[in-house]
């Protein structure tokens, strides 16, 4: 049914059937029953929805209407660029169901689940987890303009939009824009992402890593599976790994980027998004650095890929 109340149920319902073993889900973005959305319902649904592994926007109403991305053109440039969000973490969203399939571990999951020993994270909440390591805060009231999210404690957080770290254990209030969800990075995490522009009447992918690496000693570990996104030829060893490690001391941050298995295309390049903050020497043993960019609080760093 079309409400407020309902976007915040389908949170709470998926946070539920995740760690019970349904990981594949989604729901119907607008509803199917009663008035239309308004425009910023639709809009907060969609930011949502593309953190879902099933993303819809429903095409039907029982009151005759439709949901469509376009049925509001005062907010079709902010829902183009929702749907342009959900195609950059398209390659975070399929190693996460990969590992679901191959560990039983759940896409989306409570925050109690990674951080059990934080008494505040059973507090009820509408923050989840996509993966251990992306903490995503959607906007549930009408009207809202920021949202305050409570960062577990043992960890230190990045903003995605602005690169800022903030430390856990604490309530912070982050701006809640319709076209960027709130999404926090955690530290020693490793999100893959499709770096390409996109455009509604042609496919485009281009691999990068967002890297928040540990603050002293220690290492941030990750990557994500590479098929060729259509057949089934993986089964017969079509497919590939990237594995992304930032081994980090005081000093320096040491970027170590390799494949493995058979990739689908041939990949030579990669973008790497470091905090722009952090101003620590960055190695690449295995790459060359060609190009490097400070933009939105973050540093991008393409990587040639050595031999």
């Amino acid at each position: 049914y079309t409400s407020w109340e309902t976007l915040r149920y389908n949170l709470k319902m998926g946070l539920g059937l995740a760690p019970s073993g349904v990981s594949n889900i989604g729901h119907d973005i607008g509803g199917f029953a009663g008035p239309a959305p308004s425009p910023e319902l639709l809009v907060r649904w969609v930011a949502f929805g593309v953190f879902m592994p099933r993303f819809s926007i429903h095409s039907w109403n029982d009151d005759k209407t439709v949901n469509e991305p376009w049925m509001y053109p005062q907010v079709t440039s902010q829902i183009a660029s929702l749907i342009k969000l959900r195609y950059r973490l398209i390659p975070h969203l399929y190693e996460l169901l990969w590992q679901s399939t191959q560990a039983y571990e759940p896409v989306l999951r409570p925050t109690f689940a990674d951080f059990p020993n934080d008494r505040r994270c059973y507090v009820e909440n509408d923050e989840m987890m996509l993966g251990a390591s992306l903490l995503v805060a959607p906007a549930v009231e009408e009207g809202q303009t920021e949202r305050a999210v409570y960062l577990p404690d043992g960890a230190r957080w990045v903003s995605y939009w602005s690169g800022e770290a903030f430390e856990g254990g604490q309530t912070v209030t982050q701006p809640a824009p319709w076209d960027q969800p709130v999404m926090l990075v955690r530290e020693g995490g490793v999100i893959a992402l499709n770096v390409a522009e996109q455009h509604f009447d042609q496919r485009a992918d281009q691999r990068g890593f967002l890297v928040v690496p540990m603050r002293g000693v220690g290492e941030a570990t990750g990557g994500c599976l590479e098929d060729d996104g259509e057949t089934e030829a993986w089964r017969h060893g079509e497919q590939g790994r990237w594995n992304v490690r930032a081994v980090s001391d005081e000093q320096t941050i040491a970027l170590h980027v390799s494949r493995e298995g058979r990739m689908p295309v041939h990949a030579d390049t990669v973008e790497i998004f470091l905090p722009a903050s952090d101003a620590r020497q960055v190695q690449t043993p295995q790459a060359r650095i060609v190009d490097s960019v400070d933009a939105g609080g973050w540093r991008r760093l393409t990587l040639q890929l050595l031999a």
